[in-house]
């Protein structure tokens, strides 16, 4: 078997002496793993730096055994943000959830779309962080967890703090408005960590408890940086 793609770095390790394996998330063939050959050398192993889009061409005997990449750097992406903690971490969360959520091998194009578009943001925007927040529920409902907090929402518990009372589960929750009513101004930090605190304990209760996953430390690392 033999496929050419394009995709982001989700994870990397080293394999005997030269090589290294790693994770993609692809365009058209979803999340899968592979050796690179020399993956130690200088010139291979700073393409492969977490985040960033490579091209790809696979080799593979069979579908029992790992096949072989050929790759090309198409962007570096992550030295974007070497200099900033926030962004680094915001990189290394998305990237630790596409790694936690997505099965291997199926396709998702729109969620391909939708990181590709989020890199644009945490790379340009301002409000990367609200881009961010909206990625992840986007996420969510694509792999069918939506959270359908616009017919959940009930009422407004504190307008000085922006806050709305919502209903998932039977459970009444406060969670900032912007994520009901999407309207950004004045958005401070605090407000922030109240919107990543409440995605990552669906996050929990929905994905990661139910199937004995550890909390990813770089979602963690994110929400420490708003608190």
């Amino acid at each position: 078997m033999q496929w050419k793609d394009e995709g982001f770095l989700l994870s990397k390790n080293k394999y005997g002496e030269n090589s290294i394996i790693i994770e993609v998330f692809t365009l058209n063939h979803g999340k899968c793993s592979g050796i690179v050959y020399g993956g130690t050398s200088k010139k291979i192993k700073n393409y492969l730096q977490l985040g960033n889009k490579i091209d790809l061409n696979l080799k593979k005997k069979n579908d029992s055994k790992l096949g072989y990449f050929k790759i090309e750097i198409i962007d570096a992406i992550s030295p974007f943000f070497f200099d900033d903690n926030k962004k680094i971490n915001c990189l290394f969360s998305s990237l630790n959830l596409l790694k936690t959520v997505l099965p291997e091998l199926l396709s998702y194009n729109s969620i391909y779309v939708l990181f590709s578009n989020f890199l644009n943001e945490l790379k340009f925007s301002n409000f990367w962080i609200i881009h961010y927040i909206f990625w992840e529920m986007n996420l969510l409902r694509e792999i069918g967890f939506d959270m359908n907090l616009i017919s959940n929402s009930v009422s407004k518990s504190n307008s000085e703090k922006k806050m709305i009372t919502v209903i998932i589960d039977n459970e009444k929750i406060n969670i900032p408005s912007f994520m009901v009513d999407k309207k950004f101004e004045n958005i401070n930090t605090k407000t922030i960590y109240y919107a990543l605190k409440f995605i990552g304990t669906f996050l929990e209760k929905k994905i990661f408890i139910p199937n004995n996953l550890n909390y990813p430390i770089s979602r963690k690392n994110l929400e420490s940086c708003f608190r």
